[in-house]
């Protein structure tokens, strides 16, 4: 996911990365219970905290939402149009549908 820096952070470990207000940053892991967030920057990985970024959240990211609303939200959609969601039956995974013209959900 990626985020922008609202302010600039100077690193004072050697396993954190250093950016400034504006950058934009790639963040590859997220602690719900952390201060911090694994993040890439420039080819740098390292940890950032997490209260100097702001999250710019995937479009195509649904969230908890059921198959038959999937199917809602892409009924009207071009082919091709996709959307991943959390898995119902299978906590911890997601589920992927894409509009079709044979199809509705895979």
């Amino acid at each position: 996911m990626e985020a922008a820096a609202l302010f600039s952070f100077t690193a004072s470990e050697a396993d954190e990365i250093s950016f400034q207000k504006g950058d934009i940053i790639k963040v590859v892991e997220m602690e719900e219970d952390s201060f911090w967030f694994t993040a890439e920057i420039e080819g740098k990985r390292g940890f950032i905290p997490k209260n100097y970024i702001s999250l710019h959240p995937h479009l195509w990211f649904a969230g908890a939402i059921s198959r038959l609303e999937a199917e809602q939200r892409l009924c009207w959609q071009d082919t091709g149009v996709f959307l991943v969601r959390e898995s119902e039956s299978a906590p911890g995974e997601f589920s992927l549908s894409v509009r079709s013209v044979n199809a509705p959900h895979l």
